[in-house]
């Protein structure tokens, strides 16, 4: 009956008297289809929804919308004002994800709580998010005596879809809800693990018929200014002239093609990056990427290897790119003028890194995409520098699905690199071949990745390879270490039930590494568990009594490595979860690597004082000892304490503040940030850093800075 209910859609004009105001109301949304998600498939396997969702879609000629009504125990909703993205952790929300293409390569999904906050991301056939994507569309909403009420407008220049006269887009509807308490989730069609790709489980669709996209056309100017003050080596602090800017970014589509540009950019990030515990590395720390130029098309770009790390074009003259996700060929092209590099010298179990100065990056994309989310592709990289030497890279990789429950996936990399000479880098170790110094040395290598997963309803089996030549180098990557191969074997029991374990898991996992001369560097075997149980209780624990490690040429047997973990959120006011890591640890920044004992805490929380404020509060302690004299290695913590105002879901004021006890230094920082839509932004903020210097606090340096980014819209 819908499928003739949705060819008689199909060949009628639909008009969409909607007035846009998150009330749903009969006379508005009639002639609109019809769905509903009578499936619970967290934590139950496929059962019925216990509480009914409505939901609606018409459009007219520049917008689709959708409307929600979900039923429910009002008592039990979880919303608060939220800026966007931030609704998918504690929030009841609902959601439309739309694959245009029909294929499962990847669908858009948008979500939005029962407040109006919202939130948006590209999911790819795996199931894997990518929150940073970012594209115009709006909800509103409100709490009703039943349970809440929702509408989207979500305009046709936000998606991309094929031109054709006639449009089949396949749908995924859902709903995450606190049923007395539980998190439960509900969508629209049967969701059956081990079937590979997720969105091409649907069965439903939403048809169209002579909608003509517009063209994105839009330019994006931006103003900042800066002051800074700065403790020179004398001690004294030197304040510098206020330093003001004007940068000039856009985007320009033609037959399907997007490009994109930014010129003299500002990619200063107002959130600054969580302070990692490095005492015992070795190898570079990797930072999330935020800045919205380059995560637009990261889905591009991904691989197991790290082939690309955007963060590696750190300060570009101008950055351009363009990309096009067609029906079945797909390609991406970025090209970005550095005007300082940094670079990371991977090595054997170390990596090096330093400053260079200017060079010229370019990468390339290419996916022939076919059904259900699978896809062949290839992947180029180089970059120039402009003192001398040059890195490139080739890459050839895959994904393909077998009789529903079985996937496979390979990546092949060839690298070469000559390296430019600079003395930012000095140190005598070298690798098997060559110096890790910057000396004009010209080399090659490889890389690869091979998996092959079997996923059913109760169980989940993997073998997965993956190895880097002792010459490999990605300079528009992340690698730390080369020199090694990596086997890795896992088998996991899957568990579903309404009773006071509502799901979890049980498994056994298996891996070795081992360098090209197949001297053993890690082994170990690891058995782990996960449980979520009713009221937002969630435990999971790992052990592993049989680690054996070789480092530096000294080998170390049956070092024990325990961890356990508790999170708790019994309502949207509080959330909390508790870490604790134990057992043994290798010392790795001493002349004779040793085996200590180690006991690393981290307490997280997160505070609902009201709809508008939050309190978050992270504790991470790690320490290291000697076991026969108990004198540390080393020991310390990091702290940090984030209050939150948030006005509406456009604009919020927040004040940060973290002490790191390692370095003995402190970062606190006042923001506000008004954002009405993806592009537009303004923000008003400062930061001082602190030193603890024989128990007195002096001021390292400051900042106060500004920024106001408008999107100026021609589609």
């Amino acid at each position: 009956m819908k499928r003739i209910l949705l060819i008689l859609f199909f060949f009628t004009n639909v008009s969409a008297d909607v007035v846009f105001d998150g009330f749903v109301k009969d006379e508005e949304w009639a002639g609109a289809e019809y769905y509903d998600l009578p499936f619970e498939i967290e934590p139950s396997y496929n059962s019925p929804a216990e509480h009914k969702t409505d939901v609606f879609i018409k459009h007219d000629a520049s917008n689709l919308y959708v409307a929600f009504r979900a039923f429910g125990n009002k008592d039990y909703i979880r919303a608060n004002i939220r800026s966007r993205d931030g609704i998918n952790w504690l929030d009841d929300h609902v959601a439309v994800g739309i694959d245009t293409y029909g294929d499962g390569r990847y669908y858009i999904r948008f979500a939005s709580n029962p407040l109006g906050s919202i939130g948006d991301n590209k999911v790819d056939s795996s199931d894997n998010f990518d929150g940073s994507y970012n594209v115009e569309f709006d909800a509103k909403a409100h709490l009703t005596d039943y349970g809440y009420e929702v509408e989207f407008k979500i305009p046709f220049s936000s998606l991309n879809f094929p031109e054709l006269q006639e449009q089949k887009w396949t749908l995924m509807l859902s709903r995450k809800l606190y049923n007395k308490g539980t998190e439960a989730r509900y969508m629209n069609y049967k969701k059956i693990d081990g079937a590979g790709c997720i969105i091409c489980q649907s069965d439903e669709y939403y048809m169209l018929k002579n909608i003509k996209k517009k063209n994105k056309k839009r330019l994006i100017p931006s103003f900042t200014a800066n002051s800074i003050t700065e403790r020179n080596s004398e001690g004294n602090m030197n304040e510098e002239p206020i330093d003001s800017d004007f940068t000039l970014g856009g985007e320009y589509e033609f037959n399907g093609n997007n490009f994109e540009f930014t010129l003299n950019p500002d990619f200063s990030q107002v959130e600054a990056d969580q302070s990692k515990i490095d005492v015992n590395q070795t190898t570079a720390l990797r930072f999330e990427e935020r800045r919205i130029f380059f995560n637009e098309g990261k889905d591009f770009l991904s691989s197991d290897l790290a082939t690309v790390y955007t963060r590696s074009i750190n300060d570009p003259e101008y950055a351009l790119k363009i990309y096009n996700r067609g029906e079945k060929h797909s390609y991406y092209f970025l090209d970005a003028e550095d005007n300082t590099t940094p670079i990371i010298v991977p090595g054997y179990q170390r990596s090096y890194s330093g400053l260079l100065g200017k060079s010229h990056a370019n990468i390339f994309s290419y996916n022939y995409n076919l059904e259900n989310g699978q896809n062949i592709g290839f992947l180029a990289t180089n970059r120039d520098y402009e003192d001398g030497g040059n890195n490139s890279l080739y890459s050839l990789r895959g994904k393909f699905l077998f009789n529903d429950i079985y996937s496979t996936k390979f990546e092949i990399v060839s690298t070469a690199m000559d390296e430019p000479i600079s003395d930012v880098i000095n140190t005598s170790n070298v690798s098997k071949e060559h110096t890790y110094n910057l000396d004009g040395e010209s080399f090659n290598g490889y890389g690869g990745v091979f998996g092959l997963a079997r996923d059913t309803e109760n169980f989940y089996t993997r073998y997965y390879f993956a190895t880097k030549s002792p010459n490999y180098r990605s300079d528009l990557g992340f690698t730390t270490e080369n020199d090694w191969t990596k086997h890795s074997f896992e088998q996991k029991f899957k568990y579903r039930s309404k009773g006071l374990i509502r799901s979890g898991n049980i498994s056994l996992r298996k891996e070795i590494m081992t360098d090209y001369d197949d001297v053993i560097l890690d082994q170990e075997t690891v058995i782990s568990a996960r449980a979520e149980l009713a009221n937002q209780l969630n435990v999971n624990m790992s052990w592993d009594n049989s680690h054996k490690i070789t480092f530096e040429g000294y080998s170390f047997k049956n070092v024990k490595d325990y961890n356990i973990g508790i999170s708790y959120s019994p309502s949207e006011k509080f959330w909390v979860r508790l870490g604790y890591d134990w057992g043994d640890s290798l010392a790795r920044r001493i002349d004779t690597p040793e085996v200590g004992e180690r006991t690393n805490y981290s307490f997280n929380s997160s505070f609902q004082i009201n709809d508008q404020v939050r309190l978050q509060y992270n504790y991470r302690k790690n320490q290291l000892s000697n076991k026969n004299t108990s004198e540390d290695y080393f020991s310390g913590y990091i702290t940090s304490l984030r209050g939150t105002y948030q006005f509406n879901k456009n604009s919020f004021f927040k004040l940060v503040h973290e002490y790191n006890n390692f370095n003995e230094d402190s970062y606190t920082q006042a923001l506000f940030q008004w954002q009405p839509d993806s592009a537009t932004i303004f923000y008003f903020g400062g930061t001082i850093n602190q030193e603890d210097i024989e128990g007195t606090w002096e001021r390292e340096g400051s900042q106060i800075y500004m920024k106001l980014q408008y999107l100026f819209n021609f589609d």
